[in-house]
């Protein structure tokens, strides 16, 4: 039986599930896997604070010390979050030859491969499922069952409080203001939600699974990114008519050697598999080049999903302790980030238009001198001076559409609301 001494940092929602999964499954994990974990330490920031009476026995200090000077203590688990303590906390504990663990995506997507380096660097383990998605365990799948395939395209709803504020807008028919309170006392949104809802959270997991997948280093100004803020029920029901649902989807897609990176509202037809996906969970689709379309699917978030990640890796570790590699895959492509011409997608476009002759005329030649045909136009009952004018176009690039966008902002009468994309896999890219 070989044992580990386990020292965590935090006490949180994460580090409590993995507590009591860690108690829970301890003899389960010995006679599986050979392992008996020992819980030495734990550090919080704040010792006053109030735990649960099942947490009694535990050795709780403030002190990092306990933990990363204790030659005893084998593997490190930072579950604080935020960067600079725990990038210290982190580089700390691999120069002193353990094992590290961790879900901080935030860290990971700037940091990853740095901090890779020097795991490998001390001959080490550094690991971090619980990172990207929650309970669903897509890291390992990319780097165990679809290692062999080539990866053309990543589409993931990856933040649990966008995709529950979309999915109780839709259901309940209640405004985005009214979803968000929803979320936020259901304890899913925080009390400023920007990091979720402005699609921060997502970028930075898809910082991850683009470095891990495509081996291209990124930075957040790298990705298209927007926001839920401004979907309304019209847009709901418009969609709705059309055939399709709005999801926050972060997306990496590769098309002729170029890479494409986006985090925003995305019509993602009812019949893709990530049209059902509701409320807090979260869904990952990866497009292989010979395994085709494939769904991983779960609990993006809370006590034991994410936890249950963590555990994951601390069994993965074990079974590679003679020769501890980083979870990062360390390989560096040629892959080059995608140009205005290379950004290619049918959009959903709303306008407010005002209500008099020769408008929408206008409207139709600022496409047209782009070369860009409509899929779909629909035109409202006017409100006042004004009418909702919604069009939906064929596949076009950036570059032919910003033209079109800069004459509208110039142009009396013709104002964009909102833009968003249409899902659009690899092969529609190439035929487009």
């Amino acid at each position: 039986m070989k044992n580990y001494r386990i020292g965590i940092f935090g006490l949180g929602t994460v580090a409590s599930g993995l507590i009591k999964i860690l108690k829970k499954e301890k003899i389960n994990y010995q006679n599986r896997f050979n392992v008996n974990f020992e819980l030495s330490q734990v550090v919080v920031h704040d010792l006053q604070k109030k735990r649960a009476p099942e947490f009694d026995g535990l050795n709780i200090s403030d002190d990092p010390a306990k933990i990363i000077e204790d030659p005893a203590i084998d593997i490190v688990i930072e579950l604080i979050g935020g960067k600079t303590v725990a990038k210290n906390i982190i580089e700390e504990s691999l120069q002193t030859g353990k094992h590290v663990i961790t879900a901080n995506k935030d860290l990971i997507a700037s940091e990853g491969r740095k901090l890779s380096r020097l795991a490998k660097e001390k001959h080490v383990g550094l690991f971090y499922e619980a990172a990207v998605a929650g309970g669903i365990p897509i890291l390992r799948s990319l780097s165990n069952s679809l290692a062999s395939d080539e990866i053309e395209q990543i589409n993931g709803i990856v933040n649990g409080t966008s995709n529950f504020i979309l999915s109780q807008m839709r259901q309940n028919k209640i405004s985005y203001a009214a979803a968000l309170k929803t979320a936020q006392e259901k304890g899913f949104a925080e009390a400023d939600p920007s990091n979720d809802v402005d699609g921060i959270d997502a970028a930075y997991k898809l910082q991850i699974l683009a470095d891990f997948t495509f081996g291209k280093q990124i930075n957040q100004r790298d990705i298209q990114m927007g926001g839920i803020r401004t979907i309304t029920q019209a847009d709901l029901q418009d969609v709705t008519d059309l055939g399709y649902e709005i999801k926050l989807l972060a997306s990496a897609t590769v098309i002729s050697n170029k890479l494409e990176l986006s985090v925003a509202p995305t019509l993602v037809p009812k019949g893709h598999p990530l049209a059902s996906v509701q409320n807090e969970n979260n869904a990952v689709f990866v497009n292989g080049r010979y395994s085709g379309g494939l769904m991983f699917y779960g609990p993006g978030a809370g006590e034991f999903p994410t936890a249950n990640s963590v555990a994951a890796d601390l069994i993965e570790l074990t079974k590679k302790i003679d020769q501890p590699e980083s979870f990062n895959t360390n390989f560096s492509s040629d892959l080059t980030l995608a140009k205005p011409k290379d950004r290619i997608a049918s959009r959903y476009i709303v306008f407010n238009v005002a209500n008099r002759p020769g408008v929408m005329h206008k409207l139709s030649a600022f496409f047209l001198m782009s070369d860009i045909n409509f899929r779909n136009i629909r035109q409202y009952d006017p409100v006042g001076d004004n009418t909702r004018v919604v069009i939906i176009t064929y596949p076009a690039s950036d570059a032919q559409l910003n033209p079109v966008k800069t004459t509208i902002r110039k142009a009396r009468g013709v104002e964009i609301i909102h833009e968003f994309k249409l899902l659009i896999e690899p092969k529609e890219v190439t035929n487009a």
